[in-house]
């Protein structure tokens, strides 16, 4: 979670809202890391856990091998981030703030994690998700507290 944290205050630092994640595969290596970069990429679909999973596939060759595997984020994966969790079939994912943490939040289909979770692991064909929510939240939440939101949140590019 500390290189997730780190990848956060990166993307802060970098002018991208500060959200960060780290892949970690089955065996416990690190295999990816990343932050928000949707901004600089200009690609809606560059999230911090999108970039760490990206770079986690690259380094391992084959998304196959990062099943079982975990993702540990800054903060608790959007539905996006949450769908592509799942596809790719990892085992775990540990986050800091919540999603209500965020200035601005706002949850579509009334849906988190642990709802979506919920729902993947009642799918007899999907593999079982196991969440854990609200790791050193803290330290999450410090970095979303020092972050300009009014900034963000404008059309303005942060720069």
């Amino acid at each position: 979670m500390t290189i997730a944290l780190r990848q956060a205050e990166i993307a802060a630092s970098c002018g991208q809202t500060p959200f960060g994640a780290a892949v970690v595969d089955a065996n416990g290596n690190l295999v990816g890391e990343g932050h928000n970069r949707v901004r600089a990429e200009q690609d809606p679909a560059a999230h911090g856990e999108v970039v760490a999973i990206r770079a986690a596939w690259r380094r391992v060759g084959a998304w196959q091998k990062l099943a079982g595997g975990t993702v540990y984020s800054s903060c608790e994966p959007c539905l996006l981030c949450s769908f592509v969790i799942t596809q790719i079939g990892f085992g775990r994912v540990v986050f800091a703030a919540l999603g209500a943490d965020v200035p601005g939040y706002k949850p579509l289909l009334d849906a988190d994690l642990l709802k979506a979770a919920a729902w993947v692991n009642a799918q007899p064909k999907w593999p079982r998700l196991e969440v854990r929510a609200e790791f050193m939240r803290d330290q999450a939440l410090k970095i979303l507290q020092t972050f300009p939101w009014e900034r963000a949140q404008s059309r303005e590019p942060l720069k």
